[in-house]
């Protein structure tokens, strides 16, 4: 509980808008949208919680005979994403900060969940997958 004080006190939330309340930009999947900046990084980005976002894959098995069988697999995830709007991150750095960013704008994150999750990057883009409760409880 003390690390997640000092994650939260090491961001400031440029926003104040309640946590819960719709954003009203051009994405209508995003539930939640923060401006959030580290100032011992040097950075600013955008986070959007998307709390429905489709997901799959496949899988090859091999059976006991040796023939491969192919598991196609999909799912409803929720995900947050940070657009790097001010300032760059090195891998490892980016993938601390986006996860330290989750934890700041929605503190109900399992971080257990959030710790074992593998970070997406696109161009100034992070996402990974986690679920936000405490909006999930607002949506029907």
């Amino acid at each position: 509980m003390r690390r997640a004080g000092q994650i939260a006190a090491a961001f400031v939330l440029l926003l104040a808008a309640p946590l819960v309340a719709q954003v009203s930009g051009l994405d209508p999947d995003v539930a939640v949208e923060r401006t959030v900046r580290d100032d011992e990084r040097g950075v600013r980005a955008v986070i959007r919680y998307r709390p429905e976002v489709m997901i799959g894959g496949s899988e090859e098995i091999v059976n006991e005979d040796g023939t491969a069988s192919l598991v196609h697999w999909d799912g409803i995830f929720g995900q947050f994403e940070a657009e790097m709007i001010e300032g760059k991150l090195a891998a490892d750095d980016g993938e601390a900060f986006l996860r330290e960013a989750v934890i700041a704008v929605c503190p109900t994150v399992d971080t257990d969940v959030l710790a074992g999750q593998w970070v997406q990057v696109a161009g100034n883009r992070l996402r990974i997958f986690a679920q936000c409760p405490e909006v999930d409880a607002t949506l029907e």
